[in-house]
C-alpha cells in the first residue's frame, strides 16, 4: 500500500468510526451572561495581587457573634464584603471609569456586584446581584442582602432580573451593541453591573485555593478558601486563620503602588475584627 492510500485509508477509518457515548443537553441560555462578561474582562489590562491577611480574631468575634445572638450570625463573606466596600470609600479612585479618553469617572457610591449562585435552567450558574451603596450600610444590611439574593425569586428584584433575564437571550451581536454602549458610558455601566465586583468560591474547597478572575470592573475582590497557616508572634511560631484573596485592577485606571497601598489597608482592617467591621 502506498503512502497516500495508507493516509486515505486512516482518514476513513477516522471519518467512520462511531461517536463515543455520551449525553447531549442544550446550552443554558443564561451562560451568555459568563460569556459576556469574559469577553468584556478580556479587553481590560487586569493586573492581580495576592494577599493572604490573618482573619483569625475576626473568625472567633463571629462566632461568640452567632452563639450569643441566633437571629443574628453575620457571614465571614459579608464581613469581608463589608471592610472591602468600606476601604474603598477611603479612597474611591479606586473604582474610578473612564469617560472617553481624557476623562475618568470617580463614583461616591461603592456598589458591590457580588456573584450568588443560583439554579437557572436546572442548573446552578452564578449571577450577579448589586448591592448599590454598600459604603454606607452596616454589616447587617449587607449580610441579610446577601442572604435575600440567595432566596428571592428570580425575575423579580433580586438577582436576575426580568430585564437582564431577557437581554441575555438576545443574539449576540445585538448584546455586543448594548455592551458597546456601555463600555462608553460609566453612569450606565454603574447601574447595571456595580462599581466593583466580589465572588466568592473558598467554601467550595479546603486548603490553599483562589480564583484570578477575568473581570470588566476597575476593582474585583476574589475571596478564597480559608486555611490553617503559622505565623510568628514574639518569636514563637503560632497557627493562625489564613483568608486566600486576589485583588484584580484595571492597571489603565490604578497603578501598582496605589493597589498595594490599598491591599494593605484592607488587610489591616481584616485583622482588626469585628469592631471595626460593625463600626456603621
Amino acid at each position: 500500500m502506498t503512502h497516500k492510500a495508507s493516509l486515505r485509508k486512516q482518514f476513513c477509518d477516522l471519518w467512520k468510526q462511531p461517536q463515543a457515548p455520551g449525553q447531549i443537553t442544550l446550552y443554558p441560555r443564561m451562560r451568555n451572561a459568563i460569556l459576556d462578561i469574559m469577553a468584556e474582562g478580556r479587553r481590560k489590562n487586569i493586573i492581580n495581587l495576592l494577599i493572604q491577611p490573618d482573619v483569625s480574631l475576626l473568625c472567633q468575634e463571629l462566632e461568640r457573634l452567632r452563639s450569643q445572638n441566633e437571629s443574628d450570625k453575620p457571614t465571614l463573606t459579608a464581613c469581608v464584603a463589608h471592610v472591602f466596600a468600606g476601604c474603598i470609600d477611603a479612597d474611591r479612585s479606586l473604582q474610578a471609569y473612564r469617560l472617553g479618553r481624557k476623562k475618568l469617572v470617580i463614583f461616591d457610591e461603592v456598589d458591590l456586584a457580588m456573584m450568588v449562585e443560583r439554579e437557572v435552567e436546572n442548573q446552578l450558574l452564578p449571577v450577579v446581584y448589586i448591592i448599590r451603596g454598600a459604603n454606607t450600610k452596616s454589616l447587617a444590611e449587607i449580610d441579610h442582602s446577601l442572604r435575600q439574593a440567595k432566596t428571592t425569586p428570580l425575575g423579580t428584584h433580586g438577582p436576575l432580573s426580568r430585564l437582564e433575564y431577557f437581554f441575555f437571550t438576545l443574539p449576540r451581536f445585538l448584546r455586543r451593541l448594548v455592551w458597546w454602549y456601555l463600555r462608553r458610558d460609566p453612569y450606565s455601566f454603574k447601574q447595571l453591573a456595580g462599581t466593583v465586583g466580589i465572588t466568592s468560591m473558598g467554601m467550595h474547597t479546603q486548603g490553599s485555593a483562589v480564583v484570578i478572575p477575568i473581570t470588566p470592573m476597575s476593582l474585583t475582590l476574589s475571596i478564597g478558601s480559608l486555611e490553617q497557616g503559622w505565623q510568628v508572634i514574639d518569636g514563637q511560631p503560632v497557627q493562625r486563620q489564613l483568608l486566600q484573596c486576589n485583588i484584580g485592577a484595571d492597571h489603565d485606571v490604578i497603578d501598582g503602588a496605589p493597589l498595594m497601598r490599598f491591599a494593605e489597608r484592607f488587610r489591616q482592617a481584616l485583622e482588626q475584627g469585628l469592631p471595626l467591621c460593625s463600626s456603621k
